[in-house]
């Protein structure tokens, strides 16, 4: 049975989520995880069942300096809580450094002479982001961490 990923790019607020089989070896956007708006664990169950998921890939952010900052051992605590609850899924970690980034600059150059949809065109955009909702970057930042997992695998 050919294996099936779901990453995650955990954060507090929003949970950033990809997909990929190994047949295709390409990872896709899925969606984001509001956890004001839905339950985290409900949906992991939902996703896993719907795609039969095989592995998780947890984005860790790793200092260059390796010294754990909160958010890492925030995100540790998580990956702990998913090995409980979901026993049977192998989870593996991957190194989310500069993955929003990466994001944000593959977004806009997708959208170089565009407007974002849904923005009037005088919209004055941060730079960060430039007018991409944070729920699109948080996806593509999890598919961002899913290919360089999958890209070091084959």
């Amino acid at each position: 049975m050919p294996k099936n990923y779901l990453a995650i790019d955990y954060g507090e607020r929003r949970v950033g989520i990809a997909y990929a089989s190994e047949l295709v070896g390409i990872a896709f956007p899925r969606e984001t995880i509001d956890l004001k708006e839905k339950n985290l664990w409900t949906e992991l169950e939902r996703l896993s069942k719907e795609s039969k998921i095989t592995d998780f890939v947890l984005g860790m952010p790793i200092h260059p300096n390796n010294h754990p900052d909160s958010k890492q051992k925030t995100v540790e605590a998580f990956a702990t809580e998913l090995r409980k609850k979901f026993p049977k899924i192998e989870l593996h970690i991957q190194d989310e450094s500069y993955s929003t980034q990466e994001a944000t600059t593959k977004l806009n150059a997708g959208a170089v002479g565009a407007t974002p949809r849904g923005c009037p065109k005088t919209a004055g955009f941060p730079k960060k982001t430039a007018g991409y909702p944070k729920t699109k970057i948080d996806k593509a930042a999890a598919a961002i961490i899913l290919q360089r997992f999958l890209e070091g695998s084959f």
